[in-house]
């Protein structure tokens, strides 16, 4: 609304007025709602909205990060007052400045198709008698306990700054999960869930989201360890990114900097197998994640990050680039966009003849320095094309750069719910204990 808009230009021209030399205000506003219903009734019916003004202000070489939800005028000038107080107290530091005003995306209003103009529309019954619904189809005799949800929000945007950038996001969500726990043999209780997202009520997948829960969870009674040893393995695309993860995080300016990371001094060079090729890609519209413009205002584009194994761009913000005196690119992921296989995750099963199947993981974690890690997981045998015996309490072990160099196919069906759209992967020779 111009009204809130009017209190981010306000405090801006406020900071300014009292000895800013740049500032960069951001106000989001947003409603979420919530329901839950578990054991016949309503679980938990929440509904909130809520109001929050940030400002950057860069004051005599320093630089401070404050927010507030009190948008009256006196407050928000003595809150301001006290902010440009405390960054005078930090210590200097010559690299925080805005982006070069050349570096802003200058343009139309686009929400990339992830707003949907409806959302005042869709009601609390309507979200009841869907989660009510997801709790139906997890009726079973085995079921010990289910729940059915529904939750949803908006997030507007509005971005100003000292030095000419002005940009709005409007983004809407919608998720309908279920979780369901199943009796096992003696005390085993095996739970798991299922979810679906969409930008837009109408295009949300509704059904069969209780079913899906119900039946992964019956997959794993009586699950066991099986002999330790190297496997070929298909990590599932419903939890394939924890293994990208590390990647990612290897990219990013801050490890490099503080040569934290394992792919340092690796631009240009072969990281994974050939087959693999990523590209962030913030315009693909429609695709969670989608944007023109970043954090800073600055217009974005598409960027590869890995081409037939060999990494080609680093995660670089303006102000990691003048600190490391390297050139920006994206200051965080957006769309990460994988080059798809021929096969989908059920052809991936139907041609392994011996292996695993990766479903979960299950603590562990990964030296963002060396790249070894370990996680837990389960998951189940692939013998002759179909999945067998369920897998548990077993780790997954080795070096990243090794994992990764030993991946053999991607598939072609990655989930659509997240703006990390990782397919599920073949990984030869893994080493499980």
């Amino acid at each position: 609304m111009d009204n809130e808009k009017n209190i981010a230009r306000s405090a801006m021209e406020y900071a300014m007025t009292r000895g800013c030399r740049e500032v960069k205000a951001v106000l989001l506003t947003g409603r979420e709602n919530e329901v839950e219903w578990r054991d016949g009734k309503i679980n938990r019916l929440h509904a909130s909205s809520g109001c929050q003004l940030s400002l950057e202000l860069y004051v005599d070489g320093r630089y401070s990060l404050i927010s507030t939800n009190r948008m009256e005028p006196d407050e928000l000038k003595s809150f301001i007052d006290k902010g440009l107080e405390n960054t005078k107290a930090l210590e200097e530091d010559i690299y925080r400045t805005l982006p070069d005003k050349s570096l802003y995306y200058i343009g139309d209003k686009d929400d990339m198709g992830l707003w949907d103009d409806q959302y005042d529309s869709v009601t609390t019954e309507q979200r009841v008698d869907i989660a009510r619904a997801v709790a139906a189809e997890m009726e079973d005799r085995k079921t010990v306990s289910a729940a059915g949800m529904v939750d949803d929000n908006i997030i507007c945007s509005y971005t100003i700054t000292s030095n000419g950038f002005e940009g709005e996001m409007n983004r809407s969500r919608y998720a309908v999960s279920a979780q369901v726990g199943v009796r096992g043999l003696g005390d085993e209780r095996p739970e798991d869930f299922c979810f679906a997202s969409n930008s837009n009520w109408n295009r949300l997948e509704k059904t069969g989201i209780g079913k899906d829960a119900l039946h992964k969870a019956a997959m794993k009674i009586g699950a066991q360890r099986i002999e330790s040893g190297r496997y070929d393995i298909i990590v599932d695309r419903w939890v394939s990114a924890q293994l990208f993860s590390p990647l990612i995080s290897a990219m990013k300016g801050v490890a490099l900097h503080q040569q934290s990371s394992f792919l340092l001094d690796r631009k240009g060079e072969r990281i994974t197998a050939p087959i693999l090729s990523v590209y962030d890609s913030p315009l693909k519209r429609g695709a969670v994640g989608a944007r023109l413009f970043d954090r800073d205002g600055v217009a974005l584009s598409r960027m590869p990050l890995i081409e037939n194994g060999v990494l080609k761009n680093y995660y670089i913000s303006q102000y990691m680039s003048r600190k490391m005196g390297v050139p920006a690119t994206h200051e965080d992921t957006t769309v990460l966009d994988f080059e798809p296989g021929l096969l989908d995750t059920a052809g991936m099963i139907r041609n392994m003849e011996n292996g695993v199947l990766i479903t979960g993981f299950n603590g562990g974690n990964c030296n963002g320095t060396t790249g070894d890690f370990s996680y837990g997981i389960e998951g189940f045998r692939i013998e002759n094309g179909i999945v067998t015996t369920p897998i548990s309490e077993m780790l997954l072990t080795g070096n990243m750069l090794d994992l990764w160099n030993s991946l053999s196919a991607v598939s072609n069906d990655p989930l659509p719910y997240s703006s990390w759209l990782v397919p599920s992967l073949i990984f030869e020779g893994a080493v499980l204990n």
